[in-house]
């Protein structure tokens, strides 16, 4: 597939600078597939503060969202403008979310006969809090739409299988492949300070929390559950890595804690900076429920940092039992969980480490980059002869 070069179209909401999985995970496509000789347009909300110097970034206007302000709202040109425009010869559409610009890729795609293919990232049933709406209503809402959009794709691309299995449930009936978002280890090495530097400062066992501050995302969990860890290690630290909407009101939960100087908010982090605290601590604590992959649990493991998770579908799918420690959805048993990774001896926290790493082989961007060529060569052969024509 790699000697077929494809000029391919990326539409989504969220792109960089936005730190967030969702954006993790288009990136790092982008970056595989352009290292493959292939053409990636994105198109894009705009930024104040990036200055685009890409010229197969497009970006539209935008500002932010009125309930979420680090996400954004593009408007899109015309759609009949951009139909006008003879220079955008994709091979494929692949659109990254529902709104403004994920829905002008599928509006381009259905009038140009390109195959269009989603990623179905979000859960957006779990995101109805940040609407000032009937929580009932606009999962509804979300249900319908994510079927609508789903059953409009040539495929849909799923992160894990119970995500594929989620669609099923809301009436998906177009072709379902599931393909993790890979990781690249490359890209977290050379941070400052270094693991060294991080583990001779914590001076004791180190916990920590990557990903975004969102309310969904349970960090308060974690923070509970680490002010019982505290209570019996008290050289036990956690870092908490991320932004979001929810820290204020995580900073004031820690601040209140007896342990609150163990406690520390290290802000969002490039990758390289992130990778140094992968290396550097014992244990990765994660209480969502709501994800669809969890990309921080494969980036933890691909460093060897044995996880500690809250048991559900999907993490019990991406964290195998030798990995780490899955537990239910309360602090006391999420404190057991990471207790028993910090007290582990070095013979077993070597097989830990091990088997972390062992898990998260499959999610090398390079093999997930072959599954997603496959699968756009799998829709072009597909579609039909007088699309192919058009």
């Amino acid at each position: 597939m790699s000697a077929r070069r494809l000029t391919i179209g990326m539409f989504t909401d969220s792109y960089r600078p936005e730190i967030n999985g969702v954006v993790t995970s288009i990136a790092g496509t982008v970056d595989s597939l352009r290292r493959r000789g292939h053409r990636v347009v994105v198109f894009a909300p705009a930024h104040d503060s990036i200055d685009d110097r890409d010229p197969d970034v497009f970006r539209f206007r935008s500002v932010p969202f009125p309930f979420y302000q680090q996400i954004r709202m593009a408007f899109p040109l015309p759609a009949s403008l951009m139909l006008s425009l003879p220079s955008m010869p994709f091979d494929i559409v692949h659109t990254h979310s529902l709104f403004f610009v994920g829905c002008l890729g599928a509006f381009m795609a259905q009038r140009r006969s390109t195959p269009l293919v989603f990623t179905y990232h979000t859960r957006w049933t779990e995101y109805a809090h940040y609407l000032p709406l009937s929580s009932g209503v606009t999962k509804a809402q979300a249900v319908w739409i994510s079927r609508e959009f789903c059953n409009r794709c040539s495929e849909v691309i799923t992160p894990t299988a119970q995500i594929g299995h989620v669609l099923r449930e809301y009436g998906v009936h177009r072709p379902i492949t599931v393909i993790p978002t890979g990781v690249d280890l490359d890209a977290f090495r050379g941070g400052s300070p270094d693991a060294a530097t991080l583990r001779s400062a914590a001076s004791g066992p180190l916990v920590l929390y990557a990903g975004r501050l969102g309310k969904e995302k349970n960090v308060a969990l974690v923070i509970d559950a680490f002010a019982i860890v505290a209570s019996s290690m008290p050289q036990a630290r956690l870092a908490i890595a991320g932004v979001g909407p929810h820290e204020s009101k995580l900073r004031a939960q820690a601040a209140a804690l007896d342990c609150a100087p163990r406690i520390e908010f290290v802000g969002a982090l490039d990758k390289p900076d992130l990778g140094s605290y992968y290396q550097a601590a014992d244990a990765f604590a994660f209480a969502s429920t709501t994800e669809t992959q969890g990309l921080v649990l494969v980036e933890a493991m691909a460093h060897g940092l044995p996880v500690a998770a809250v048991d559900c579908p999907v993490s019990r799918e991406v964290v195998p039992a030798d990995a780490g420690a899955l537990a239910a959805e309360d602090p006391s048993s999420l404190a057991g969980a990471i207790v028993s990774l910090l007290r582990a001896g070095d013979a077993e926290r070597s097989r830990l480490r091990s088997a972390a790493r062992r898990a998260a082989l499959p999610y090398s961007i390079d093999r997930l980059t072959d599954e997603l060529e496959a699968l756009y060569a799998r829709c072009i052969d597909d579609r039909p002869a007088h699309a192919a024509d058009a």
